[in-house]
Formats: structure tokens, sequence, C-alpha cells
């Protein structure tokens, strides 16, 4: 028999018990209720007492003989999620987790819901909260471009878009095998009046750019398509700067030219103080959005740090390396990262659509970085395993263009609260001539210069746009 404690003893933990009770097939055995409430202390439910609160938990462990702990509280704090991870953690106990809030209003906890925890239950913040009505009152009826639409961020973007009933849905990507899936998948979440278009195009080519936008004139861009890993692109500037700046250019003008409402650029946090290409590139494109947006157009970046399970993502990888036995490789143990959910990154790009402030970036408070070998030994522990034990770690060493901390912010930038808790602006716009001169005579030369040589040029670039927003906040203070 599997021995279990169930931590909450409210509705939630009631459906847990009356679940397993259903299938005796599972052999379950539930020893009894752990509850911080002193009002619920000693209270029987379906014949299993509530033991003590968190303070027993270890206690209780021990005495009962626990194999399992299944968390029951579907709003629990992130504090008390780490706490009990801590306690099973070195009790070796495996944990499970109930779904969400809504899910529990929604219906009740069936046996087969009951989950793993995942490591977006132990981020070290809560998952930031938005304006439903808000962003359906923006995106209710209107014409919807997504760029990047195969893509991690991109696909959920449709997905979550879909919800808020817009007219049309159009899916851009390069990508003909993801469009393929995604447009297969589609017909389970985009509604009847909704009319979704998966649209295989390269935004490098501006002709073929400019004939979508002129053939199905979007009302709001989102501009998601971006070549991301940065270890990979060190080597190939030419390429990502084809495929980020000048694509995001393409982007950009035809949006002007369409007179769109809102153009929502999505950044990453690898474009503050950067050093690798690709945050070079998606600094560039910030510079490019805030250009635009004093040339008349409604634009604005959304900057966020690493998504949790997206394509590529350190997560998924070490989930890979431990389904294979290990080793879970880390470039350093000094190594640290700001981490959210792909529901939190596209909610936060949502909300950006809803703002009147253009060619400033949002940026979402993410609390405190985490340690990447942090990181790996919790997806350890929650896989049912033991680091250094059962998988070991191995540091590999720091890559070309990897800092061993991000930034969310420039430090000398105005930075200033938004109309939405959780999510602050950086101030970003500048009319500096001289920044698109020095970007459209890179993208002339191309195929003329050398791979260093075009790296010299967009740094070049990425100081000479930062000099002109110092300016601009300089002048802004009188503190010159």
């Amino acid at each position: 028999m599997r021995r279990v404690l169930i931590c909450g003893a409210g509705e939630a933990g009631s459906m847990v018990l009356e679940e397993i009770l259903k299938h005796p097939e599972e052999r379950i055995e539930v020893v009894g209720f752990i509850d911080d409430d002193p009002e619920k202390a000693k209270v029987s439910l379906h014949g299993k007492i509530v033991l003590g609160g968190r303070s027993k938990l270890s206690e209780c462990i021990d005495l009962h003989t626990i194999k399992e702990v299944i968390i029951a509280m579907p709003s629990i704090p992130k504090d008390v999620i780490k706490d009990i991870v801590r306690i099973c953690k070195a009790k070796k106990v495996r944990l499970l987790i109930v779904p969400s809030t809504m899910e529990i209003i929604e219906g009740v906890v069936h046996f087969d819901q009951i989950k793993k925890l995942d490591l977006s239950d132990l981020l070290e913040r809560e998952e930031v909260s938005i304006d439903t009505e808000e962003i359906r009152r923006s995106i209710r009826g209107k014409k919807i471009l997504v760029s990047g639409a195969a893509g991690s961020i991109g696909s959920q973007l449709i997905r979550d878009l879909a919800g808020y009933s817009p007219a049309v849905l159009i899916a851009l990507d390069s990508n003909e095998n993801g469009l393929f899936y995604l447009s297969r998948d589609g017909k389970a979440f985009i509604h009847e009046e909704t009319w979704f278009i998966p649209c295989v195009a390269d935004i490098k080519n501006r002709i073929i750019v400019d004939e979508i936008f002129s053939r199905y004139r979007p009302d709001i861009v989102f501009h998601a398509a971006a070549y991301k890993h940065v270890p990979l692109m060190e080597s190939h500037e030419r390429m990502i700067f084809l495929n980020n700046v000048v694509g995001t250019r393409a982007m950009l003008e035809a949006s002007r030219n369409s007179g769109i409402e809102k153009f929502i650029g999505i950044s990453t946090d690898k474009a503050v103080h950067s050093v690798s290409v690709m945050g070079k590139t998606k600094r560039i494109c910030e510079l490019m959005t805030g250009i635009y947006s004093g040339d008349g157009m409604n634009s604005c970046s959304v900057r966020f740090g690493n998504v949790l399970g997206s394509n590529g993502s350190v997560s998924t990888i070490f989930a890979e390396q431990i389904a294979k036995g290990g080793p879970v490789t880390i470039t350093s143990p000094y190594m640290e990262r700001y981490f959210m959910t792909v529901h939190e990154a596209t909610s936060l790009v949502m909300q950006a659509a809803t703002n009147g402030n253009s060619g400033n970036i949002y940026v979402l408070d993410m609390g405190r970085p985490i340690r990447i070998k942090d990181l790996a030994e919790n997806l350890i522990i929650l896989s049912g395993l033991t680091p250094h034990e059962d998988i070991p770690i191995l540091y590999t060493g720091i890559r070309a263009g990897e800092k061993y901390r991000e930034e969310l912010y420039h430090r000398d930038v105005e930075i200033l609260p938004s109309t939405h808790p959780g999510i602050f602006v950086e101030k970003n716009v500048s009319r500096n001539p001289l920044l698109m001169k020095m970007i459209d005579d890179l993208a002339e030369h191309i195929y003329e210069l050398n791979e260093d040589e075009i790296g010299e040029r967009m740094s070049a670039v990425v100081a000479e746009g930062h000099s002109s927003l110092l300016k601009i906040c300089c002048n802004a203070s009188k503190n010159c």
C-alpha cells in the first residue's frame, strides 16, 4: 500500500480523499491530513483526522512511514509550497498536487487530475494577475496577426487570443510543420466566430510581408518571430541580424503603412546590457519599436526572462537528461536566471496590447533570479529521484555570449510603474535619425561584411541607441 498524507483539510482535500476511496485498485492508504488551521485540529474527514499543522509534517512522515504527500490547497502561497518541498526533499517523499483554484471552481477534482508538482509551482513569487475584461475589450472582434506563431510563445498566444473571440486570427510562421500541427489542434480551441488563417511566410521578405498586410489588414500585431538560442547564434551574426532585425523592420514598416492599431514586439532580458549577439539584435528591435512609435505608430515592446518549458529551454533539456538517467549538465553553479511560466509570458504580452503608452518597454516584476543549479536539483526531486545520487550533475563551463546573471532593466534609464500591478515600464522612445541609418546601412552591406564586422556594427547601434536614450532621460530630469 502507498501510505499518503494530504496537506489541506478543506474542500479540495476532502475531494481528493473521496476520489482515492473510489479507486481501491490504486492501493493508496490515506493516513490523515495536515492543516495549519488550528480550528481543524483533530477534525475527522471521512474517518481520517487532521494530525497537525505543517510543523508536524516531518514527524508524521517518520511516524506513519509516509511515501507520498498530496498538496490539496489550490490557493497555496509559493512560500508554503517551498516549505513542504523542503521537508519532503529531506525525507525523500514523493510530492503530488491538485489542480488550480479555477479548476476546482469549474468542477470537482478527479483522481486523474492529481499530478506531480512542476517547476512553475516552485517559482518564488505569485503569478502576475491580468485584467481579462480589459484584454477582451481590446481583442474581441479584431483582426489579430501573430508572427512566430509555431513557436512556444507564439503558439500559446494563438491559443490564449482565441479565447477572447477575435474576428480573424492570422498565424504567421516560416515553419510549415509547426503551422500544420497548430492548424490541426486549432479545431479544438478556435471558436466558430473566429476565422483562423495559417500563413506560411518569411518575415525577412518585405514584399511578402507587405502582401499579407495588404490582403488581411490586421488591427493588432504580436511579433514573436525570432532566433533565440544564445550560444548557437554567437557564430551566426549575419543570419540572426537578418531574421531578428531585418525581419522586425519589415513587420514594423508593414504595420505602419497599413495603419494598424497596435504593434507589440516580444523581447528578452538578454537585451539589457547585452553581451550576446542574440541580445544585441533584440535590443536593436526594442530601439526600432521605440523609433516607430515616435513616427506616429502605436507600438511597444514586452520584455521578460526565460520561459519554463519553451522549446529548447533549460528546464526541457534537464527533463530529457533526467529521463535518460543523467547526467544533468549545467554551465556553472553560479548561473542565475529569471523564470516565468508560458501563461505569464502570454498574459503580459496581451495586457500590453491594452495599454495606450507607445514606444515603451513593459517588464514583469519577476522577483529574484533562480539559480540554475537549484532548478536542476528541484526538477530531479520532482521526478522522484535524488540529486547527485540517482542523477549526477556535471558542470561544463560558461558558453560564448552568456552572462552569470541577466538583468530586467537598464540601470540608467527611467523605470515607472504601469497601470497594472507587477508590471513596470522602461522609457524607450528615441527620435535619433542616425539609428535607423546605421541599421539600414548594415542591412544593405550584410553580405559584404564578415561576421566580426557585423557584430561590431551591431554593438555600435546598441551603443548609439543607449546614448540617445540617456540624453532624453537627462533632459527630462533636468539633471544633466
